[in-house]
């Protein structure tokens, strides 16, 4: 069963962090009661699990409530077939095969990124992501020009294969038409993928 609207913002802030559920209540404007029975609901689904942490002094510990990342039927899949790539055609392959399909998603999508700078690339590039689930963001820090992945729907996958991040990563900084670097991400625990995007430009094509 697919998690309604209001536990998808419950899970994509437990993703974040573990948290208690006055804490839940507040940051997504909800009473105890609502969030209480959501959580209860993902508890038995199997999409939260709970935990507990002692206390100073006297009273009941703490429960903290986390997200579950279990691999989807889907990334099982997947995981199934870079293995059986791996296993047929030697190490190194199915990064091959993963180079290949990005080469070929840059020739559909490039077109409609000739003729924008760098800053607007980065912004349809976050659209274009964020369409796909992805949950992201364009934004400066100063003169920084920085884009942050929120959600990752292959999360389960890449923390078995990061090879997969990195030739994400060079299919972005092919896109841009500048040098990526990954300063922190979902598949080793942070709060987000953040890519900084150098502003000296390569060439776009």
């Amino acid at each position: 069963m697919r998690p309604g609207t209001t536990k998808k913002r419950i899970l994509e802030y437990l993703r974040l962090h573990k948290a208690p559920a006055a804490e839940l209540a507040r940051e997504l404007g909800l009473s105890k009661v609502v969030i209480y029975r959501h959580l209860e609901d993902l508890a038995q689904e199997g999409l939260v699990r709970i935990s507990t942490r002692a206390i100073r002094g006297r009273g009941r510990p703490l429960r903290l409530y986390e997200a579950v990342d279990e691999p989807t039927a889907y990334a099982t899949m997947c995981r199934d077939v870079i293995e059986h790539i791996e296993e047929i055609y030697g190490a190194g392959a199915a990064v091959r095969v993963l180079r290949a399909r990005y080469r070929k998603e840059l020739e559909t999508w490039k077109a409609s990124f000739t003729g924008l700078d760098l800053e607007e690339r980065a912004r349809r590039l976050a659209q274009w992501l964020t369409e796909r689930g992805y949950r992201a963001i364009c934004h400066k820090e100063g003169c920084l020009l920085v884009l942050e992945q929120r959600c990752c729907p292959q999360l389960a996958l890449a923390k078995d294969f990061p090879a997969l991040c990195q030739v994400e990563m060079e299919f972005f900084s092919d896109l841009l038409g500048a040098a990526l670097r990954r300063e922190c991400a979902l598949s080793e625990g942070d709060a987000c993928c953040r890519y900084r995007i150098e502003l000296d430009e390569r060439a776009a094509g």
